[in-house]
């Protein structure tokens, strides 16, 4: 939007006016999903017109296309623009998992059997493998 067309938008008290004004400028962009009353659908937070399919992240303070959630792990929005770096994450952290747990686990078997037989290694393995496997689960 235009300033001008923000300022016009802020100053209008009454809904129906606001509304109109929105359609005026929606008229240009190409938006097609409307909300239920059939207006155009307006972010209050970023003061911008909302594209199609697209929310408002309080964590990033902006709109994501096609948002699913903000992950606290990649500390970003994951949406349209990197769903697939998301789930390429999430598979190689899986692989990764499944990789230590099934190195690990034959030294968790000796220590199990009492075949390991210094007391730091006992931690670390038992460690290690209660990490792997908790992130797997996850």
């Amino acid at each position: 939007m235009s300033y001008a067309d923000k300022e016009r938008y802020e100053n209008e008290e009454r809904p129906e006016v606001q509304r109109q004004i929105l359609a005026e400028i929606a008229r240009k962009l190409p938006v097609y999903t409307r909300t239920g009353n059939g207006g155009v659908r307006f972010c209050d937070r970023c003061q911008l017109i909302k594209p199609d399919r697209c929310h408002h992240c309080s964590v990033c303070a902006i709109c994501v296309l096609k948002m699913d959630h903000h992950c606290p792990w990649v500390n970003n929005c994951i949406g349209f623009s990197n769903y697939k770096f998301f789930l390429l994450f999430l598979a190689y952290s899986l692989l990764y998992c499944l990789y230590i747990a099934a190195t690990v686990f034959k030294y968790f078997i000796k220590y199990w059997t009492g075949e390991l037989t210094n007391g730091r290694s006992k931690f670390h393995v038992l460690f290690l493998l209660f990490v792997a496997v908790m992130f797997f689960v996850t």
